[in-house]
């Protein structure tokens, strides 16, 4: 991990501005005064919550870079949001065989260009040395998670996801990698399809949102 990590910390620092927010910075930096404090504010000192594990809770700075990263063509951010969860797995005991991810459709991949939750979990697997591998396929389009509520988040990704042609995740321990856990509904989904193919399955996210009264 040591030499991979040396080679993160000199790349998230290459830019100008602040990762977050785009607030100019001095050579050297990547993330600003008042982002880096609400990020601090963010972290998860807490541990698991509801049986998964998440780095940050989701609001203000990091909010703002998953949006970043999701939706202002910025793969980039990936890198940084990745070291970030391999640091904070850091203080944790984490027994996997592979590291894989909910994967977007297909052709929402295409729109995109790129599947964020892929690129964190390849850049997690080679921080932690690990291998990654695409276990899962979404084999329908679902509609916006977002705009729905508890039960018709279930209902919208039940049967959504299969396990890939070549996935091998049966006796595996494996690392199921996404960016934002909300309701729990499509990692729920995704965690069935690989327990039913015989893997011991844990979540870890970038961040999790939380109601409201939580926060």
């Amino acid at each position: 991990m040591g030499r991979w990590n040396d080679f993160v910390q000199q790349v998230v620092r290459m830019g100008e501005k602040c990762v977050y927010c785009g607030r100019e910075l001095p050579e050297g930096e990547a993330v600003c005064e008042e982002c880096a404090r609400g990020e601090e504010e963010l972290r998860n000192a807490e541990g698991f919550a509801g049986g998964i594990l998440y780095a940050y809770r989701y609001g203000g700075a990091v909010r703002m870079l998953i949006h970043r990263l999701k939706y202002d063509d910025s793969p980039h951010c990936a890198l940084f949001i990745a070291q970030r969860m391999a640091e904070f797995l850091g203080g944790y005991e984490v027994n996997a065989d592979a590291v894989t991810f909910v994967p977007i459709h297909g052709k929402r991949r295409k729109a995109r260009g790129y599947d964020q939750s892929e690129l964190l979990a390849y850049h997690l697997g080679m921080l932690l040395d690990i291998p990654c591998e695409a276990m899962l396929v979404r084999c329908r389009e679902t509609k916006p998670q977002y705009k729905l509520g508890a039960q018709q988040r279930r209902r919208n990704v039940r049967g959504a996801f299969i396990c890939a042609k070549d996935a091998r995740p049966e006796g595996k321990n494996v690392l199921l990698i996404d960016d934002v856990f909300t309701t729990g509904a499509t990692a729920g989904e995704c965690m069935k399809v690989l327990a039913d193919a015989g893997a011991n399955v844990m979540v870890f996210t970038y961040a999790k949102e939380f109601p409201r009264q939580e926060q």
